[in-house]
């Protein structure tokens, strides 16, 4: 069980409002205390935070982790109208561990922010949310996709890719090159955000789903969802997300920030 002082803001929400959880585990196998991570004088979940709250469509935003560190740290510039919920360190996913909030939430969509996007910004979150809206029960799921054509992430499998249909609806997401052009000369791809807007009643069985052959091989949770039939939209926008993964993008991350005017 976890007590009321593993709590801080209201759970109160406002119904069919989507709202925002930013899981942000402390124990990531590449970079522990990834969220902790100070860029200029705050911590990188900040900068996460403060982009959910400069959206457009005013949403709330749950910060929910499993470390008392964060949990601590959260507390300290969160708005009073937010909250910072203490999870169950034993979920797997940031995808079990909003749900894990989510069932106490009032409201249609829920929406999953990445605690480790420190270059997200409110224009972003709004496209999410506006894609979000739009699903119904044969697509509950809604994510978002970039134009590029840097032939160095078109065959890194640790960017993924997403080729989608005519109208707007995922086909399929890899690690591998695709789509494969037999012409070099072609190397525009949409790299994949990893950012999540869910139905909550699709987010809450999202565990019952059977995991598939391409989920395995991929290491890709989103296949799940293909491979039980359901469809995911992909809002495709202009961005420059950089999620951080190891120590090394820090620099890079930091120096963007400050072109941007945004290093606190």
């Amino acid at each position: 069980m976890y007590l009321i002082d593993h709590f801080w803001g209201s759970l109160e929400l406002i119904v069919n409002n989507p709202v925002i959880v930013i899981p942000a585990r402390f124990a990531s196998t590449r970079f522990p205390g990834k969220p902790l991570v100070p860029l200029g004088s705050k911590p990188m979940i900040e900068y996460v935070y403060r982009a959910c709250r400069d959206s457009e469509s005013s949403p709330r935003v749950i910060i929910a982790t499993d470390d008392e560190n964060i949990f601590k740290m959260s507390k300290g510039f969160i708005s009073a109208s937010d909250s910072v919920l203490m999870t169950p360190s034993e979920l797997k996913t940031g995808s079990d561990r909003v749900a894990w909030v989510a069932r106490d939430i009032d409201a249609e969509y829920i929406i999953n922010i990445q605690g480790d996007e420190p270059l997200l910004t409110g224009s972003i979150v709004d496209s999410l949310i506006k894609e979000t809206t739009k699903c119904d029960v044969s697509c509950p799921v809604a994510t978002l996709a970039t134009w590029s054509t840097n032939l160095e992430e078109y065959r890194n499998i640790n960017v993924v890719k997403v080729v989608i249909s005519d109208n707007g609806k995922a086909l399929y997401f890899s690690r591998a090159s695709i789509p494969c052009s037999r012409n070099e000369e072609n190397k525009k791809f949409l790299k994949h955000i990893g950012l999540y807007g869910f139905r909550k009643d699709f987010l809450l069985n999202i565990s019952n789903l059977k995991t598939g052959y391409l989920e395995k091989i991929e290491s890709l949770e989103q296949l799940r969802f293909l491979e039980n039939g359901y469809g995911i939209r992909v809002g495709v926008i202009e961005a420059e997300l950089i999620g951080v993964d190891t120590p090394s993008q820090l620099a890079t991350v930091e120096e963007m920030l400050k072109k941007r005017g945004k290093l606190l």
